[in-house]
C-alpha cells in the first residue's frame, strides 16, 4: 500500500476507522491521551446556569423545572449506558472523528426527549442544505439500506475546521506521520527480534548453486524464535562472503526517533507527559504547571464545543461543566483570591467587588461599597455613591490635636 503513495503529498485521511485502528489501538501515547481527556471530561457534572448566561447562578436539580437534562448527562444517558460511559464515548469520538460526533434524541410518545444514542460517525454524514446548512443526516444501517434523520433530531458536536464547514478538526491528521513512523519504528524491533536479534543480510557463495541448494540455505539462515543461536555449517570449494545490508537501530537513531514521535503526539493532542503518568525528570512545580495548562489549554476548549451543542437539549439554561472541584483549578483560583485579597486591602476595590470577584453574593452596606485604607481601615471613597469630605480633609481639627495645633 506504501507504494501507492510514492511521490504523492501525504493527504491521506483520518477518518474514525483509521484512527482507531491505526492510532488508539496500537499506538499508546495515543490511547492515553485520549483516556486522559475523555475521562476527565465524563467525571465533570454537568450543571445549568439561569437565564442562558455563562456567569449565571447554578440551577441545582431540586430547583429545576425540567430534571431531564440531569438524568440524561449525569445519571443514564440511554437504556445502555450511563452517563459516564455515553459522554466518554462522545469525547473519544470528537477527538479521532474527522465528521465529529452524532447524537440521537430518543423521543417517548410525547415528543420529550428520554435518552441519548451516539450514531456511528463512519456510517453518518450530514446532508448540506443551501438554506438550512444541514435538511439531514444520512445514516448507513447495518442491512446496507440508508435512512435519513430530521436536523431536530441529531446534535452534531464538531469542532470547527478552518476550510470546511462540515467537517471536524482532529489532533490525528496533524500527529498522522508520527503515528505512522511509531508503528513502523515498533514494526521493525519487532521483526528483529524476530529474526534472533540479527540484521538481513547477503550470503554469497563464490561459485556455482542450483536453485535447490539457494532455497537451503535461505531456509537454513531464515532466524526465528525457535532458533536463536541456532548454527547453521556449509561447504564450499570457492569460499563464502557475508554482507550485512541492514543499519541497526542505534544507527537509525532509533531511541532519539521514539522520543520525537512520542512528544510531537502528545503535543497534538495538548496532553503533557506529567498527565498520562510519568513526571520523571520534573520538578513539583513543573509537574503541576503542566497539569494546569492541559486543564486551560486543552480541557477547557475541548468542553466548550460539548457544552454548545448539549444546549439544545434545554432552552432556558445555558448548559455548563462543573469545574470547581478540580484540584489543580481551585489552587488556580485559590491564589487568583488572594491576589484580590491583597487589592482589597491596599484599599484599590471595596469589600462587595472582591466578594463579587470571588463568587460570593454582595452585602448591603456603605462600608461593603467604600474604598478601605490600611492600617485601620478608613473610608476614603465609595463606588457607589459619592461619600462627603471628612472634617480633617475639609480644615477642621485633627483628632488627638489641641485646638490652634
Amino acid at each position: 500500500n506504501n507504494a501507492n503513495f510514492a511521490g504523492r503529498a501525504y493527504r491521506d485521511p483520518w477518518d474514525i476507522e483509521r484512527a482507531y485502528k491505526e492510532g488508539m489501538a496500537k499506538v499508546v501515547w495515543v490511547s492515553r491521551c485520549i483516556d486522559a481527556i475523555a475521562g476527565n471530561q465524563a467525571r465533570l457534572p454537568v450543571i445549568l446556569r439561569k437565564d442562558n448566561d455563562p456567569e449565571g447562578e447554578i440551577v441545582t436539580k431540586s430547583r429545576a423545572k425540567n430534571t431531564t437534562v440531569f438524568d440524561l448527562l449525569n445519571t443514564k444517558s440511554n437504556i445502555g449506558e450511563n452517563s459516564f460511559a455515553f459522554r466518554y464515548r462522545l469525547s473519544s469520538q470528537l477527538l479521532m472523528s474527522s465528521r465529529g460526533a452524532f447524537i440521537e434524541k430518543v423521543r417517548g410518545r410525547d415528543g420529550r426527549i428520554i435518552g441519548l444514542n451516539l450514531l456511528p460517525p463512519q456510517h453518518t454524514a450530514p446532508i448540506p442544505d443551501p438554506k438550512r446548512f444541514v435538511s439531514g443526516y444520512e445514516v448507513l444501517m447495518p442491512n446496507g439500506d440508508k435512512i435519513v434523520m430530521p436536523p431536530n433530531d441529531v446534535i452534531w458536536v464538531r469542532k470547527p475546521h478552518p476550510l470546511d464547514p462540515y467537517l471536524s478538526l482532529t489532533p490525528m491528521e496533524s500527529a498522522g506521520i508520527a503515528i505512522e513512523i511509531e508503528n513502523l519504528a515498533k514494526l521493525y524491533n519487532r521483526n528483529y527480534l524476530l529474526n534472533d536479534g540479527r540484521p538481513g543480510g547477503l550470503l554469497v557463495l563464490k561459485g556455482e548453486i542450483d536453485e535447490d541448494d539457494k532455497a537451503e540455505l535461505t531456509n537454513r539462515f531464515r532466524g526465528n524464535l525457535g532458533r536463536v543461536g541456532g548454527t547453521t555449517v556449509i561447504a564450499s570449494e570457492d569460499g563464502v562472503d557475508y554482507i550485512d545490508t541492514s543499519s541497526s537501530p542505534r544507527d537509525a537513531a532509533y531511541i532519539q526517533m521514539r522520543q520525537i514521535t512520542k512528544e510531537e503526539i502528545l503535543a497534538s493532542f495538548g496532553v503533557p507527559e506529567s498527565v498520562i503518568g510519568n513526571a520523571s525528570g520534573r520538578t513539583f512545580s513543573n509537574a503541576a504547571e503542566e497539569i494546569r495548562v492541559f486543564w486551560i489549554e486543552t480541557m477547557m476548549p475541548h468542553l466548550e464545543p460539548l457544552a454548545r451543542s448539549l444546549d439544545e437539549l434545554d432552552a432556558d439554561h445555558y448548559v455548563d461543566f462543573d469545574t470547581s472541584e478540580v484540584p489543580i483549578l481551585v489552587i488556580y483560583k485559590q491564589e487568583r483570591e488572594k491576589y484580590l485579597l491583597q487589592e482589597l486591602q491596599q484599599g484599590l476595590i471595596s469589600p462587595n467587588e472582591y466578594r463579587l470577584a470571588t463568587g460570593k453574593e454582595k452585602v448591603k452596606g456603605d462600608l461593603a461599597d467604600s474604598l478601605l485604607m490600611n492600617p485601620n481601615l478608613t473610608p476614603i471613597a465609595n463606588t457607589e455613591k459619592e461619600m462627603p469630605k471628612p472634617e480633617m480633609q475639609m480644615g477642621g481639627p485633627q483628632p488627638g490635636m489641641p485646638p490652634g495645633a
